[in-house]
């Protein structure tokens, strides 16, 4: 039986070390799972304090396991406790951190760090692709090589406290100037001219839901809304309104004084009148939605945590940041530095980052005479090489918009993923994460052919199978990008196209197919187009992050092939009458970019003269856009080119079916006589270019 007396003893003078230096500390249970239990339910018990419990164990007290981190967000206790044998999870062990209150621990429970990397850890499965598990974890051998090379609060089984860390004695202060000044710029919104939005970007932390609710207090002739995709993350937000006011606060209270709760989707639906509207933890919250709300209120702050498990992280700060600064010129924003929820140099916060690596940043570098170098990086070179992990996982995170805390250990322990680089010297100019999918046999080829089972991680493959109806797709490899990265310094200067070919000389004796699936808006098509791979699939539904259909490109890496030519044959047949109706929205420069790849087909000689004809007459537009349809599906190189509107005209209207009226609204246009002007310029100008029998 373990002798509680120094156990106690040393976290009773710990604890007053932390609650003098407004610090809070990782500590770290190691040993058999019921000891570790043992140890969590008797350490809980002399805190006496509350304690968030992250558990899937019933017996530790109040222990839940939520499926969404979100659910973790904007909460706060005295000390947390994480379950490491319920899986270890990077978002969650990152956003539980948060909740822990300064002079608290950060309760960690792991089997023995010697075994950590065999050991059979539930959450591993959960990062690697049907039927490519492997029990070794990279991810956990890195985190063994970490901690055991730490100084840290430790309490192993076998030898009791194996060490301890020095924390810093000396009073810890607090500077709320920034939080302060982040107050006067919410009232400021609240009073000064419309459509001016606040955005409030902090760390954890930082105070920055605490200055909502103290700027309501000083905004009391306001009608405030305040919106979250969790309630229970507002917390900090009523109380620092209620006892500001001198109120009573209980806990699930959604109105207080002159400041209310309303859901994100019931704000859109429903759009209550207000004086300003709060939005916090904006990242958890898609960013066409956002976008809505941003035209919907004249006045309105975004606040949001940005380490990047809050939701659509990365898809806040490239997306809707840069949204907001292009449409709204007159915009604010704030980054708040300095901690309030607890000092400066916090060594809970400290920990966390090195562990899971939220520190990594890209940083660009000028380009030399030396040649360029392509290489393949094994998993062990990223966990053993922290320079090399943080380059790769920086530039990953700089160019996509849904990087989350777990991309570290997917990173790590995907089994057939591969990852490519181009290097110059030491620097990494660019990453290529790419997925080997497929490889089943025939029984399990015919289910997923049929719908009736989905394997996690063979997206690509899936859906190739789904699309022919050809089961034996499935029992071949292919290849899919999950994510290409490079130098935003150096774009445009062919680097991700050299990046793909090197990869696929690499792939081709591997798999029978390489392709992509990504967020579908013009830019990105005409890179993949570019680089000879062909679109097959637009999806029906719209990304919630970011309000874009998926598009899946791909190419064939074998000569006698005959699939991708199949695939790009039905979308082509199918996508004009699915333009009419379900992609009736879709972007028209989308579209363009779309349909400028299709097949030529051969026109009727009779429906040529007759459209000749009747351009020369005085022609209605419902009678010439049927045959303009006709015409154009049979040359859609043919888009007009020379004015965007001639090309938004003619897609919108005769591709999209739009009504002239919708159009007008849209373009601004003054009248009848004003659209038809336009619309007969954008068919001359098209007219002009199916006139000539070969393609520009």
């Amino acid at each position: 039986m373990q002798d509680y007396k120094p156990f106690n003893r040393v976290i009773e003078h710990l604890q007053q070390q932390l609650t003098n230096a407004k610090h809070r500390q990782l500590l770290l249970l190691t040993g058999d799972k019921n000891w570790c239990y043992e140890q969590c339910t008797q350490l809980l018990a002399q805190l006496q304090q509350p304690s968030f419990v992250l558990s899937k164990n019933t017996n530790l007290v109040n222990a839940h396991w939520p499926e969404h981190t979100h659910q973790i967000l904007g909460q706060e206790c005295a000390h947390a406790v994480y379950d490491g044998y319920s899986g270890l999870v990077p978002d969650k062990l990152a956003a539980l951190a948060g909740v822990v209150q300064a002079g608290g621990f950060l309760i960690v429970l792991l089997p023995p760090l010697e075994s950590l990397e065999h050991w059979c850890d539930p959450a591993l499965p959960l990062f690697q692709s049907f039927g490519q598990a492997h029990q070794y974890s990279f991810f956990n051998q890195r985190l063994k090589h970490l901690l055991s090379n730490a100084s840290l609060l430790h309490f192993n089984q076998q030898d009791g406290w194996v060490t301890l860390a020095d924390i810093d004695s000396s009073a810890g202060t607090i500077d709320f100037t920034e939080q302060q000044q982040c107050v006067e710029l919410i009232k400021k919104t609240a009073h000064g001219r419309a459509n001016r939005p606040l955005l409030i970007n902090a760390d954890r932390g930082r105070g920055k839901s605490a200055a909502l609710g103290i700027a309501a207090s000083e905004l009391s002739d306001k009608k405030i809304l305040i919106s979250s995709m969790q309630f229970r993350a507002l917390h900090s937000s009523f109380k620092h309104l209620a006892n500001a006011l001198n109120l009573e606060y209980q806990a699930g209270n959604k109105c207080i004084a002159n400041m209310q709760y309303i859901a994100p989707d019931q704000l859109l639906n429903e759009q209550p009148e207000c004086d300003l509207l709060l939005i916090d933890e904006a990242a958890a919250i898609p960013v066409p939605m956002l976008i809505k709300l941003l035209h919907l209120y004249p006045r309105v702050v975004f606040s949001s945590t940005m380490v990047g498990y809050e939701g659509n992280g990365r898809g806040y700060i490239l997306k809707f940041t840069r949204y907001i600064k292009t449409h709204f010129k007159n915009m604010r924003s704030m980054t708040i530095e300095q901690p309030i929820r607890f000092a400066k140099q916090d060594p809970l916060e400290q920990r966390i980052r090195t562990l899971l690596a939220l520190d990594a940043e890209h940083h660009s570098v000028t380009l030399h005479s030396t040649p360029l170098q392509f290489k393949q990086l094994q998993a062990h070179q990223l966990a053993s090489n922290e320079s090399l992990l943080y380059q790769v996982i920086g530039l990953l995170t700089l160019a996509h918009y849904q990087t989350s805390v777990n991309d570290l250990r997917h990173l790590l322990d995907a089994t057939k993923q591969h990852v490519f680089v181009c290097q110059q010297g030491d620097n990494i100019l660019g990453v290529c994460l790419i997925a080997i999918e497929g490889g089943f046999n025939a029984a399990m080829s015919n289910e997923i052919a049929q719908g009736k089972r989905r394997p996690q991680g063979h997206l690509m493959a899936q859906t190739l199978a789904q699309l022919s109806f050809n089961a034996d797709v499935l029992k071949q490899h292919c290849a899919r990008v999950v994510r290409i990265a490079i130098d935003p310094q150096h774009h445009n200067k062919k680097i991700g196209t050299q990046l793909l070919k090197y990869c696929e000389q690499q792939l081709q004796s591997e798999c029978h197919w390489f392709g992509a699936s990504f967020g579908g808006n013009a830019q990105l098509l005409s890179f993949w187009q570019s680089n000879g791979f062909d679109l097959v699939k637009l999806g029906f539904q719209k990304d919630k992050a970011t309000g874009e259909h998926s598009a899946l490109v791909v190419k064939s890496l074998t000569k006698s092939d005959q699939l991708v030519e199949q695939l790009v044959a039905q979308f082509e047949a199918d996508f004009p009458l699915q333009l009419l109706d379900h992609y009736s929205q879709l972007d028209y420069q989308l579209v363009a970019k779309i349909v400028s790849h299709f097949n030529t087909h051969t026109g009727s000689i009779t429906e040529q003269l007759r459209l000749k004809s009747m351009l020369t007459s005085d022609y209605q537009l419902f009678n010439i856009k049927p045959l303009l349809w006709r015409r154009f599906w049979a040359l859609p190189y043919s888009l007009p080119t020379d004015d965007d509107n001639f090309q938004y005209v003619f897609i919108r209207l005769v591709l999209q079916n739009w009504t002239p009226k919708n159009i007008q609204s849209q373009l601004g246009l003054n009248g009848t006589k004003s659209f038809n002007t336009l619309f007969k310029k954008a068919v001359n100008n098209w007219y002009e270019r199916i006139s000539h029998n070969s393609k520009p």
